[in-house]
């Protein structure tokens, strides 16, 4: 009965494969695919290389798979290998026989797995495969529709995964199969070695799955997902052969499911070096650092790093990365930094002590700046200044402390020494010099004025001295101003006034002193003898004797003697003409009444000559009487007492 099934069902799977190969279900998507290289290169995955693929299978018993929302499967993507064609997988399960006899032939090395069995109908991948690790592995699932009927019967399809080329040490793998049942004594993953029972004393339930009502996978029956894996010596080459085959007949297909990329070995290992942190190298920027990465592998390493061990570099941070790659091609990196620091001060240069006069700008454009420099670049400087006064206030010493800030924050500083001094004088200028009448006060003849370079307050001072004369009637003043600033600086200078009462005198004239045939008369426009006479300079009084003078430009007295300068000699002549000048300048003091000069004592020797309660204008008219007798009088010393002690106290600017 099971070959009259096999024969009908195997016609209807064969027109539906023709039909339908390539399709897919709603929940599991495959594809036939006969070319080897692309089957065998989607199952690589880290560290591994595959190369030198072929297929010995079937038109359509090869391909891929992806799942969908469902995965019934336990892998969601990879390369199917069937016995039959991959459009049986999908599918909900809802027969159980469903097949397709391909025609293809079995395999030698799947037969020798189950003994007794001949295969059929088989599907093998083929490739040779370099890890670089000591060890591959990769994961799978096997169905089968012989599930559950045929269970521990004689119809025990198979497959195998074989690997040929040195054990690690001195032998060799020979087409060594890795498809195992996990944690078992070597027993190959088949029909009757997975399954819902016990077969032939072999019990492995736990990896067993009865797909009964399946809606995305048509086999009746699968295992979980399993992983295969073999010790290798790492960069060698080895042979792997994948394959599945019916055994027993050709009827009720079975597949096997391997993950996308679960072909995996070690890739090498890269360990970098601790960050680094170090100073920048003396007057630079920058720094050299070394450092060396530690790599494990298995094969042959090249390892590398960006920047190079070695490198200068920038202050700052830097990240290195390094990379080591083996001869396959396999890589890992890892990085690290290395930070330079900029611990360098700037150097920096103040100018040199520095002495200006108080009236000098002190700012830096004046006197100067400090210079620095600095292995990465310099902020702007900055200054603050802490002045000391001196002994005067105009000069005082700046401290000018400069600091050079770098772009990291370092500074340094210096100090520039500012000594401000005030050593020049004033600059005076007098008043032009003068000739006055009688006033010589400042007020009247003009005030030095002066400016200082520093100090706008000066302090004024001045002395006269009288160079001729005795300033009653003429007299030359040399006045002396002297300006001083706050730091004692002095300046002078000295004002000519020539005081020359002659404009006044001038306005009293004439006059006439003596009387009869012995006068002198001073007739207007001669001011100028009077300041040639006066002040008489002897000291015995007497009469002028008979002369009658009127003095003319020459101011020549004839007889009455004058010393070598042109002054009287005779002092009666000299008093009796001051005060008349004095009375004719003030009338009213020649009214003025001898007894009104408490202090003078007029002695009786004078008083005879007087008329009762005489004035000054009486006492002239005894003096003029006293100088027109051509003998001395015996009063002639007490009328000259008299005389002086009148004019004492006058003058003819201050009547």
């Amino acid at each position: 009965m099971k070959h009259l099934h096999q024969l009908k069902t195997t016609l209807l799977w064969i027109v539906f494969a023709l039909l339908f190969t390539g399709t897919a279900s709603a929940q599991l998507n495959v594809a036939s695919n006969p070319n080897a290289t692309a089957l065998a290169t989607k199952l690589v995955g880290p560290g591994v290389t595959i190369t030198n693929a072929t297929l010995d299978c079937a038109a359509g018993a090869a391909g891929t798979f992806s799942t969908g929302a469902v995965n019934e499967v336990g892998i969601s993507t990879g390369v199917l290998l069937t016995s039959g064609n991959v459009s049986i997988a999908a599918g909900a399960n809802n027969d159980e026989g469903a097949t397709i006899e391909n025609g293809h032939p079995g395999n030698s090395i799947l037969g020798a797995l189950i003994p007794g069995y001949e295969t059929y109908d088989a599907c093998m991948l083929e490739f040779d495969l370099e890890a670089i690790g000591n060890k591959v592995s990769f994961n799978y699932v096997f169905a089968s529709e012989e599930y559950e009927e045929w269970y521990c019967s004689a119809y025990n399809d198979v497959f195998g995964f074989f690997v040929s080329g040195p054990i690690p040490g001195p032998a060799t793998y020979t087409n060594k199969n890795i498809a195992i049942v996990p944690e078992s004594a070597n027993v190959p993953v088949s029909i009757n070695n997975v399954g819902p029972g016990t077969c032939a004393g072999i019990s492995n339930t736990f990896w067993y799955v009865n797909m009964s009502g399946a809606t995305t996978v048509q086999y009746d029956g699968k295992t979980k997902k399993m992983t295969a894996s073999v010790d290798l010596v790492p960069c060698k080459t080895y042979r792997f052969k994948l394959g599945v085959a019916d055994a027993g007949d050709r009827r009720l297909d079975s597949g096997i499911f391997l993950e996308e990329g679960s072909f995996v070995s070690s890739p090498p290992v890269i360990n970098c070096a601790a960050n680094i942190t170090k100073n920048s190298e003396p007057g630079k920027c920058s720094a050299v650092a070394t450092y060396s990465p530690t790599v494990s592998a298995d094969c042959p390493v090249t390892a590398t790093c960006t920047p190079a061990s070695g490198a200068t570099f920038p202050v700052g941070t830097t990240i290195v990365t390094c990379k080591a790659t083996d001869q396959l091609g396999n890589t890992a990196t890892c990085t690290f930094t290395v930070t330079i620091e900029d611990k360098e001060k700037p150097v920096i240069t103040c100018p040199a002590q520095v002495t200006v006069s108080c009236e000098t700008p002190t700012t830096p454009g004046a006197v100067g700046f400090a210079t620095a420099t600095d292995n990465c670049g310099l902020n702007p400087f900055t200054h603050v200044d802490a002045t000391s006064p001196g002994s005067c206030t105009h000069e005082y010493t700046i401290s000018r402390t400069w600091t050079a800030h770098d772009v990291h924050g370092n500074t340094s500083s210096c100090v520039h020494v500012i000594k401000v001094q005030d050593k020049k004088p004033p600059a005076i200028t007098c008043p032009v010099n003068i000739t006055v009448t009688c006033d010589t006060t400042v007020a009247a003849t003009g005030m030095a004025t002066a400016v200082d370079n520093c100090d706008p307050t000066l302090d004024f001072s001045r002395f006269d001295t009288h160079a001729n004369g005795d300033c009653d009637w003429f007299c030359i003043v040399e006045r002396t101003f002297e300006a001083k600033d706050d730091c004692r600086n002095t300046s002078t200078c000295i004002q000519i006034i020539t005081k020359n009462t002659a404009p006044l005198i001038e306005t009293a004239l004439p006059v006439t002193v003596g009387m009869s045939n012995s006068f002198v008369n001073v007739p207007p426009g001669r001011a100028d003898c009077v300041i040639e006479w006066l002040p008489h300079t002897g000291t015995i009084p007497k009469g002028l004797g008979f002369k009658k003078i009127t003095a003319d430009a020459s101011c020549d007295l004839l007889t009455n003697p004058t010393d070598p300068s042109g002054k009287i000699i005779n002092p009666l002549f000299g008093e009796a003409l001051k005060l008349s000048i004095f009375v004719k300048l003030k009338p009213s003091l020649g009214t003025k009444k001898l007894t009104e000069f408490a202090s003078c004592d007029i002695l009786k020797e004078v008083t005879h000559y007087l008329a009762p309660d005489p004035d000054v204008n009486e006492l002239l008219r005894v003096a003029n009487g006293a100088l027109g007798n051509i003998s001395n009088q015996p009063h002639m010393y007490e009328l000259l007492e008299a005389l002086e002690c009148i004019n004492g106290p006058l003058d003819p600017c201050n009547l």
